[in-house]
């Protein structure tokens, strides 16, 4: 191996100040040293204690490829993304750093060093991780700042690099959010945060992102909308590393692939339950957390097989950092997963991009609310972990709402492609006409039991696909919407987007009650009332004017449930539904919080719930319908 040794050698007036990136002066104004040292890593010799330490491979004349880092030297840190262009780590520790990198320029294996420093520091505001991020793709900085910096006068500002232009549209000043520039090599952005103590001191951060160039999409490209992450095959070994990224998530594809290329996971496992294995030969990745995370949860909660025997559908399932929200695409066979459903640690949460759900504001001018919930005995059974509290969770914190989220992913993908069909295609069909060859299960539920109200559809669209409410949509109260919904065969307000979604919100809330007792509550609500500190009045929001617990059991719901149940999974007997509990009336006029707690067949006293524990926040604020759903990407014009 060619070795090229790189000291990170950079202007000692910089290193005078040594802020984790940032210099305080004493007027809070910023040294900017130039980033870049002559061998290709881009860092300082020093970092404070308490911020982020990162460095970057720099190398934009070349294509560079298999890269891998290793720490050499100093207290034992762990690296999250340790084969792509930057690493970054929080430095709990003082001591002297130093790194090993290996890369693959033209087929030639070269290597760098670099050495740095963590110096003793009070720092009272932290930047999420410096990272790589491609061209035009989104870009979000989160502040983590101590009890003493007041967060309304944090201020983000650009050091250097090509120009970027923070969302105005965002009002948390703790969250910097912006699309990565266009650029023609790869370039580096530094951002920084100013912020001020109640006593006025200054106080301030600075991170670096790489931003990397990529090839022009081709106008005929499935994936035309913008820039992918960097990802790569989770499983070195699989027999499907040379597909796997190519069929399923490249800007470069503009032809769904071969299932003799990239056949189902049913294939594989001949019909049978996969293993955890032969799944795991199926995922792409931006972060190898995400997979391991992915891998511990089908170990740990997949009792009755039923996420292994639901993925013989899919061709692959994608975990990476730029997925929000979650979806799957019969183009590709493959499910997408926002791995804010997936981490564990809060160091692994900063990899994640936080940029909203693009249906957050829909229908926001609506006279009504649909929220929804799941709960088991009376409780939530997910919870609220703040981001800027920094908190871990465990396995059991994510049995549920992944659980709720796989059901319904995956009941699209057998939706498209039953167990009836996974034998009937040759080698040289693509995936795209498997998909479509057929009826799907979800068009046949419409032909045998429609739903019916027209105004819930066009309330729908508003919601979750338009955000454009006409002016007789804006006038409808609460009880006007109860009249349009109670006396239909729908178990949620996002069954009424389309068939599809009808199908997998049935399947996702039988299943959850099948396997796990959670049922699902689903109400019409007034809408949030503030006071005059924009703060939630409680008493005044979200009152209920109709609403049920496990609504899925209802008389006119029930058939349409087994209708879809025994034809997306063969595994479950549809009259294992006879079994659901009964829905239970929530009580009109009480807030939604105050009807969490319902016994069945007695209206009992509201009872207030402790807004903490253990540090998962309890009160949750109303779901309306698309978050923790994903959505159904529309098929390519083909």
């Amino acid at each position: 191996m060619k070795k090229r040794v790189a000291l990170l050698t950079l202007s000692s007036a910089f290193t005078l100040f040594a802020c984790g990136g940032s210099g305080d002066n004493n007027d809070g104004s910023q040294t900017n040293p130039d980033l870049i040292n002559d061998n290709g890593i881009a860092g300082f010799t020093s970092y404070n204690q308490g911020q982020n330490a990162d460095l970057l491979l720099y190398l934009p004349n070349d294509s560079v490829s298999d890269i891998q880092w290793q720490q050499t030297g100093g207290p034992s840190v762990t690296l999250l993304s340790d084969n792509t262009k930057a690493i970054s780590f929080h430095a709990t520790q003082t001591g002297s750093y130093s790194f090993d990198v290996s890369y693959q320029v033209d087929g030639q294996l070269l290597s760098e060093q670099a050495q740095f420093e963590v110096i003793a520091s009070d720092a009272k505001i932290r930047l999420s991780r410096g990272h790589a991020v491609v061209e035009t793709g989104n870009v979000s900085l989160r502040a983590f700042v101590d009890d003493n910096i007041d967060p309304q006068t944090l201020v983000w500002q650009q050091l250097s690099g090509p120009r970027v232009v923070f969302d105005s549209n965002n009002t948390d000043t703790r969250l910097a959010l912006f699309s990565a520039p266009s650029v023609s090599e790869d370039n580096i952005v530094e951002i920084q945060v100013n912020g001020q103590t109640f006593d006025g001191e200054t106080h301030s951060d600075s991170v670096r992102i790489l931003i990397e160039d990529r090839p022009r999409i081709p106008s005929d490209a499935y994936f035309d909308d913008k820039q992918l992450a960097n990802v790569y095959v989770y499983n070195q070994n699989s027999p499907y590393k040379d597909v796997l990224v190519n069929c399923a998530y490249s800007n470069q594809l503009t032809d769904s692939c071969r299932l003799g290329d990239l056949p189902l996971l049913a294939q594989d496992a001949n019909g049978n339950t996969p293993t955890i294995e032969q799944i795991m030969d199926r995922v792409i990745v931006s972060h190898d957390w995400m997979a391991e995370n992915f891998r511990q949860f089908l170990q740990a909660h997949d009792e009755y097989d039923d996420f292994k025997n639901l993925l013989r559908a899919t061709t692959a399932i994608v975990l990476s950092s730029d997925i929000r929200p979650s979806f799957y695409w019969a183009a590709t066979g493959a499910i997408y997963l926002d791995p804010d459903n997936l981490w564990l640690t809060a160091a692994e949460r900063e990899t994640i991009n936080e940029a909203a759900d693009f249906r957050s504001d829909f229908g926001d001018d609506l006279q009504f609310v649909i929220p929804w919930r799941y709960v088991r005995n009376n409780d939530y059974v997910s919870f609220l972990f703040p981001i800027e509290d920094q908190l871990n969770r465990s396995l059991n914190d994510l049995k549920y709402e992944l659980s709720q989220l796989l059901y319904h992913e995956l009941a699209h993908a057998n939706d498209f492609l039953p167990s009836d069909e996974w034998t009937a295609y040759s080698a040289d069909t693509s995936l795209l006409e498997a998909a479509v060859a057929k009826s799907q299960i979800s068009t046949n539920l419409t032909r045998l039991y429609p739903l019916q109200s027209d105004e819930m559809r066009g309330l729908a669209e508003v919601r979750f696909v338009t955000g454009e409410p006409n002016a007789l949509q804006r006038s409808y109260l609460p009880d006007d919407v109860v009249e349009f919904y109670r006396p239909d065969k729908a178990n949620g307000f996002y069954n009424y987007t389309t068939e599809r979604e009808d199908l997998a919100i049935l399947f996702e809330e039988a299943m959850m009650s099948l396997r796990f007792n959670v049922q699902r509550d689903t109400a019409v609500t007034s809408v949030a009332v503030f006071d005059s500190d924009d703060q939630l009045i409680e008493q005044d929001s979200y009152i209920v004017a109709w609403g049920q617990r496990g609504r899925v059991s209802e008389e006119q719901i029930i058939d349409r449930a087994k209708y879809v149940t025994s034809r997306i999974l063969a595994e479950v007997n549809s009259d294992q539904l006879d079994s659901l509990p009964s829905a239970v009336p929530m009580i009109p006029g009480k807030n939604w919080w105050d009807n969490l707690q319902l016994d069945p067949g007695i209206v009992s006293q509201s009872q207030q719930i402790a807004p903490a524990m253990n540090g998962h926040i309890k009160k949750l604020k109303p779901k309306q319908g698309n978050n923790r759903h994903g959505h159904l990407k529309p098929l390519p014009n083909r």
